[in-house]
C-alpha cells in the first residue's frame, strides 16, 4: 500500500501490474473522478464510499472495464473480465466474451 503519492511519481502515470493499492486523498468527488480518468488506462478500479449517491456516481463516471465498489470481487468466472481504453479490447468470461466471435444481423422479410 502506498499513501499520499504525488502525481509526479512513476506509479501514478503508468499502468501497474501486481498487488498494489495507492491511497490518495481528494478535496472533492469531482477531483477523485478526474484523477481516476486522467490516464489512458482502464482495466480495474476499486472505490469505497458510505454514501449511495457517491457510489452511484462513481459507477457511472469512472472509466474502467471493471469497478468494484465497497468490495474486491471482480474476478469471477461468470462475469466479464476486461479493460477499456489502452487496457485491452473486449472481455473474457461471462456471456459477453462470445460477442467478439458473433456477427449480429437483422433480416426481415414480408411475403
Amino acid at each position: 500500500m502506498l499513501a499520499d503519492v504525488p502525481l509526479t511519481a512513476r506509479i501514478m502515470n503508468e499502468e501497474p501490474f501486481g498487488p498494489v493499492a495507492i491511497i490518495n486523498r481528494f478535496g472533492s468527488l469531482d477531483e477523485a473522478i478526474v484523477e481516476a480518468n486522467r490516464l489512458p488506462f482502464g482495466l480495474a478500479a476499486y472505490a469505497y464510499s458510505r454514501d449511495s449517491a457517491t457510489a452511484t456516481r462513481l459507477g457511472a463516471e469512472v472509466e474502467t472495464g471493471m469497478l468494484a465498489i465497497n468490495h474486491v470481487g471482480i474476478a469471477l468466472p461468470e462475469v466479464p473480465f476486461g479493460g477499456i481504453k489502452d487496457s485491452g479490447h473486449g472481455t473474457e468470461g461471462g456471456s459477453e466474451a462470445i460477442e467478439a466471435y458473433l456477427e449480429t444481423r437483422f433480416v426481415t422479410r414480408k411475403g
